[in-house]
């Protein structure tokens, strides 16, 4: 029986005059209800969507995915925290169990579970190209790059094209494995893959790629000026860098206490001006450095030195 003496829905109560203090039902023994995919079901789909009905006063519902059963799996393959009654996800074709609960702060449900086999459509146009490398909306920082994705039963080729942010095709190959090496431009690009056999031939399936393989250019320090003597222990770091085209830009600074550049005393990614209290009576010397969000980084600037009294 549910404590309601201590758990009602949505109660509030004041204790001794202080704030009001929220408590959520205990739904420890309600149950979710599986809506799709049933126990025992087929989907004859790679992406498959998991839906079940709601529990009152759940704030959240913990659903995992199993391969090929809980008690012998031979993979996790999903376990995430939703707060919807539903959730989506790419499977390949193979045998799985799910489960789900309920939850809240105080309380959660059991797990619910059903089993259920993903198969492929008898339909050959009506099958699925799992894509698996690179993910969606990736950035990478070459344009050689090599594009994998799951084998079709049946299928004798791949068709695999690059479309421009127009959707403009400007290049077009074909694979007879489920992997091919192309020649990306910079910027934004839509991969995509069918699989084809003698007569047929599936929908296309679509990722996006950003390319950036140039690197920052290099920072130039102003001040402190080199050699520059203080007597604030607040030092104003600035320096001016041109952008280059491409993914986004930051900077970061390096301030050390030896000529030598081995005794860090700090570094920090920074805009300019930067402000950075350090400590009296040391000689430090610093330079800045660019990266960016594909991996590319800058030459250092020019390591400057200075001096607090």
């Amino acid at each position: 029986m549910k404590k309601q003496f201590l758990y009602s829905s949505l109660l509030l109560l004041t204790v001794l005059g202080c704030e009001e203090i929220l408590f959520e039902e205990d739904i420890t023994d309600d149950i979710v209800t599986i809506i799709a995919p049933s126990n025992g079901s087929q989907v004859e789909s790679t992406s498959v969507a998991f839906s079940w009905n709601a529990v009152d006063q759940a704030t959240s519902y913990r659903l995992q995915i199993a391969r090929p059963t809980f008690e012998n799996a031979v993979q996790i393959v999903e376990d995430t925290t939703v707060t919807n009654t539903n959730f989506s996800t790419t499977l390949v074709k193979n045998s799985y169990e799910w489960r789900v609960r309920a939850q809240n702060s105080g309380s959660e449900t059991t797990y619910t579970t059903a089993s259920f086999n993903v198969i492929e459509s008898e339909d050959f146009a009506a099958r699925e190209v799992l894509l698996s490398s690179p993910d969606n909306n990736a950035i990478v920082n070459t344009t050689s790059v090599t594009l994998q994705w799951g084998t079709v039963t049946d299928a004798t080729a791949y068709r695999i094209q690059l479309l421009d942010e127009s959707d403009q095709v400007v290049e077009e190959s074909t694979s007879t494995s489920n992997s091919i090496q192309l020649t990306f431009p910079e910027g934004v690009t839509k991969w995509q893959v069918r699989a084809e056999n003698n007569t047929q031939n599936t929908l296309y399936f679509g990722r996006t790629l950003t390319v950036d393989s140039m690197n920052p250019l290099k920072p130039i320090a102003t001040a402190p000026a080199d050699q520059a003597t203080l007597t604030d222990t607040a030092v104003s770091f600035t320096w001016t860098r041109e952008l280059v085209e491409g993914t986004a830009e930051f900077d970061s600074i390096y301030v050390y206490r030896n000529v030598q550049l081995t005794d860090l005393a700090t570094k920090d990614r920074v805009t300019s001006p930067a402000d950075i209290t350090l400590d009296a009576g040391n000689t430090y010397f610093w330079f800045i450095k660019a990266f960016d969000e594909a991996g590319n980084q800058s030459e250092a600037s020019d390591t400057f030195s200075f001096t607090i009294n």
